[in-house]
């Protein structure tokens, strides 16, 4: 399951599902991207976040990744088969198919880019190279309303116990803009 098209998710898709059997999952506003039907809209960068993006490009592969054949679209609301029934969640603004994965009776939060924790002292903050800063502030709101005790980020150390807190702190923060 791809929480969004971004390379450094989307990217060893192909190779894993070719490895594993695994199916290849995406919301479906990501998912031309994910086969590479069309190019993905580029972020808008805050100027803060060009130095950052530049330096975690350098780490990137180059060339183009291999694609997957297919990609199941998924829906928000879509509860799936896994987790005591793990729910799918819609959180545009990273980019407009971001999903993030609630396993309610666990309280384990799987976020994506929409939150991250800070490399540097683990501070849970906003996701950063956002299509829509706005509506990723509005969906990390949504985060906010769920029952999570462990939040894991696709980018920083997972918050073990009183995620929702967490999450709540962020959004009234609002972290790190220019704008």
């Amino acid at each position: 399951m791809l929480t969004h098209f971004h390379e450094d998710h989307a990217g060893g898709a192909a190779e894993f599902a070719a490895l594993s059997g695994a199916e290849v999952l995406a919301h479906e506003r990501d998912a031309p991207f994910v086969l590479g039907e069309r190019p993905g809209p580029p972020p808008r960068f805050e100027e803060w976040e060009l130095p950052v993006h530049a330096e975690a490009a350098r780490h990137l592969p180059g060339g183009e990744p291999e694609r997957p054949r297919h990609v199941t679209a998924l829906l928000d609301g879509a509860v799936l088969g896994f987790g005591g029934g793990a729910r799918v969640l819609h959180v545009p603004g990273h980019t407009d198919g971001s999903i993030a994965v609630f396993l309610p009776d666990e309280g384990v939060l799987f976020t994506g880019d929409t939150v991250a924790a800070s490399p540097a002292d683990g501070t849970v903050m906003p996701g950063v190279f956002n299509l829509d800063r706005p509506r990723l502030m509005g969906s990390l709101r949504r985060l906010t309303a769920l029952d999570a005790e462990v939040a894991c980020f696709g980018h920083g150390r997972p918050v073990v116990g009183g995620a929702s807190a967490a999450l709540r702190g962020a959004a009234a923060e609002g972290g790190p803009s220019t704008g």
